[in-house]
């Protein structure tokens, strides 16, 4: 056997060594998944809302959001014992239901579906938006119902309950929109019991 076919054949069996150590070495970063990506593959909408909640669970968010409040605002903050920004309160009431999400507002505004800027056509866990006119999004709230949203607020220096139509915030910043990135899921509806009838 000549030399060159002898380099050759040595290629082709270091090669497939290789290979499968190489899929070795892939495979638990591969299996392991975030919990986004967890929750989307629950036919969840990837384009989006990728979360499906059911009714107690985003009632849930309403609750982990208002526990938060009077926490201190710390910019880059994500632990309520020492302080939270705006979008660390958004990352860790998330994480509370599976849904991981980035520490960061602009990143949070391009995530799941636009809302219309109407609190009628809003439901608790969507995210308001702020930002200055034509630069990106700096600032998020949480929206509660009933036409209010939670936010850390940096000039309060706490996490406050604020009225969406009366909310001016500081440093010029507009209402640029509203996502959704969670939303009901019509069969846990279907399947949720009737309430009882009211006892007379």
């Amino acid at each position: 056997m000549t030399r060159s076919r002898l380099t050759l054949l040595a290629g082709a069996m270091l090669f497939a060594v290789a290979v499968p150590a190489m899929a070795q070495q892939a495979s638990p970063k591969a299996r392991k998944k975030g919990a986004v990506q967890a929750v989307t593959e629950r036919e969840a909408n990837p384009a989006g809302p990728f979360a499906r909640l059911s009714s107690m669970q985003r009632d849930s968010i309403i609750e982990h959001t208002r526990n938060l409040l009077g926490v201190k605002y710390k910019w880059a903050g994500l632990n309520p014992a020492k302080g939270l920004d705006c979008s660390g309160i958004v990352k860790y009431v998330f994480a509370k239901l599976g849904v991981e999400l980035p520490h960061r507002a602009a990143e949070l505004a391009k995530m799941g579906d636009p809302i219309t800027k109407d609190t009628a056509a809003m439901q608790p866990g969507d995210l308001l938006v702020f930002g200055k006119a034509g630069k990106r999004i700096s600032h998020v709230g949480i929206y509660v119902g009933d036409g209010k949203m939670i936010h850390a607020s940096s000039s309060s220096h706490h996490v406050v309950e604020t009225e969406v139509v009366k909310y001016r915030p500081a440093g010029g910043l507009q209402w640029k929109g509203v996502r959704r990135i969670v939303a009901l899921d019509s069969a846990t509806i279907e399947n949720e019991p009737e309430p009882l009838p009211p006892v007379r």
